[in-house]
C-alpha cells in the first residue's frame, strides 16, 4: 500500500468478513469478498451492499449555503429544493471537468457535497475559494467522520424497508433525500445508485454503519466489492474521474452536458462506449480506424460481467464514434456501442446516472 492512502473506516469490518483489500484511486477499498462473478450476479438479480465511503462529503451549511454552491459548481443548484438531490459539475479555469458531485439538499439551508474519490481535496479547496466576504456559511469535510454504505439492486427497495427504514422507499423518488433515525442515530438517505440499478446511498456515523454492515451481510445480503462495482460502473457508462475524465475533457467530449443542463464546451471528440473482442486492454492504448490512423485512445476497460466481453470507455474523434463504427485497440476489434451498454428492462429501475 503505498503511503498517503486512504483507509476507510469500516476497512478492518472488511477484512473480517473476508475482503481482499487494494488501493484504487487513493483510498484502501474491498476489490472482492471472494468471487467478483457472484458479486455481479446478486447486483443485477437480487441486491448488493457495498460501501463508497471513499467519495468526498462535503456540507455547506447557513443562510448563504447556495451562494457558495453557485460559486463552485456548474448547473443550477439553487433550483434544488429541500429534500431534492442533483449531479453537478466542477470545471476548472479552461472550462474542464474537475469534479463530478452529487448534491444533496438536506434541509433548509444545509447542502452534502459529495465527489470523486480523488478530487476530495480540491472540491474542498473550490468551495472554500467560493465564500466571500461576510457571507454566512460553514464548509465542512465530513468524509473522515462519516460512511457512505449503499443498498443497490432490483430488490433495493424491499431490503431497505426491511432492514433499515420501513418508510424510506415510499418516500423517497429517484434523486430525492430524507433524514431518518436508524437504531436511535440521526442519518440520511438518498436514492441513487452508481451502478446501473435501483439504489439507496445512506449516510451514518462509523459505528452505526458497521452495525448495519453486519446486519445486511447476517441476513444473507451479498457484500460487493470494487471488481464486480468497476463492471456495473462502464456498463452503465458512467465515467469516473480517473481514468476517464483525467486527461481534461470538456462537458461535451465527456458526453454530459446535456445530461447536466451545461454548456458544452469544446467539441470535435466524445468519451465513447465499446464493446472489444479479446481480453481488456490497458488505459491509453492507441485506437485506430481501418487506415491506421489514430483516432482516440481507450480509457476505462474492463471485463464486462454482464455482457460476458471486454468493454470500457474511450476518447475517440467524434466523426469516429457513432455506434456501429469498427475500429482497432492494440490489435483487437473494438465496436463502438450506443450508451448504457447495460441497460435494465424492467419500469421504474433503469437509471442512467
Amino acid at each position: 500500500m503505498s503511503e498517503g492512502t486512504m483507509r476507510l473506516a469500516l476497512g478492518d469490518t472488511h477484512v473480517a468478513f473476508g475482503a481482499r483489500m487494494d488501493a484504487r484511486r487513493g483510498w484502501e477499498v474491498p476489490l472482492t469478498y471472494g468471487d467478483p462473478g457472484l458479486e455481479y450476479a446478486a447486483l443485477r438479480e437480487s441486491v448488493v451492499a457495498f460501501d463508497a465511503s471513499w467519495r468526498s462529503r462535503v456540507m455547506v451549511t447557513g443562510g448563504d449555503a447556495v451562494e457558495v454552491l453557485r460559486g463552485a459548481l456548474a448547473g443550477h443548484p439553487e433550483y434544488l429544493e429541500e429534500g431534492r438531490a442533483g449531479r453537478f459539475a466542477m470545471l476548472d479555469e479552461a472550462g474542464d471537468l474537475a469534479d463530478l458531485v452529487l448534491v444533496a439538499r438536506t434541509g433548509g439551508a444545509a447542502y452534502l457535497v459529495s465527489g470523486e474519490p480523488d478530487r476530495r481535496g480540491e472540491l474542498l479547496r473550490r468551495l472554500e475559494a467560493a465564500v466571500g466576504e461576510g457571507y454566512e456559511v460553514r464548509v465542512e469535510d465530513r468524509t473522515a467522520m462519516t460512511c457512505a454504505l449503499v443498498l443497490a439492486g432490483p430488490a433495493a427497495a424491499a431490503r431497505t424497508a426491511e432492514f433499515v427504514a420501513e418508510a424510506l422507499p415510499g418516500r423517497l423518488a429517484p434523486l430525492h433525500c430524507a433524514a431518518f433515525e436508524f437504531h436511535g442515530f440521526r442519518a440520511l438517505a438518498i436514492r441513487t445508485s452508481d451502478t446501473g440499478e435501483d439504489g439507496f446511498v445512506l449516510v451514518l456515523a462509523p459505528v452505526v454503519a458497521s452495525h448495519l454492515l453486519g446486519t445486511l451481510r447476517s441476513a444473507g445480503i451479498a457484500l460487493a466489492g470494487w471488481e464486480a462495482l468497476e463492471s456495473a460502473r462502464v456498463e452503465a457508462c458512467i465515467p469516473a474521474w480517473e481514468p476517464d475524465l483525467l486527461p481534461g475533457l470538456s462537458p461535451a467530449e465527456a458526453d454530459l452536458d446535456v445530461l447536466l443542463g451545461i454548456a458544452g464546451g469544446r467539441e470535435g471528440r466524445i468519451l465513447a462506449a465499446f464493446l472489444l473482442e479479446g481480453p481488456p486492454v490497458s488505459v491509453g492504448t492507441p485506437v485506430r480506424g481501418s487506415d491506421g490512423r489514430q483516432v482516440g485512445e481507450v480509457r476505462s476497460c474492463v471485463f464486462a460481467m454482464g455482457l460476458n466481453a471486454a468493454a470500457g470507455l474511450a476518447i475517440i474523434d467524434a466523426a469516429a464514434a457513432f455506434p456501429g463504427a469498427e475500429l482497432d485497440a492494440g490489435g483487437s476489434r473494438l465496436l463502438v456501442a450506443a450508451k448504457p451498454l447495460y441497460r435494465r428492462r424492467m419500469e421504474g429501475t433503469a437509471q442512467r446516472w
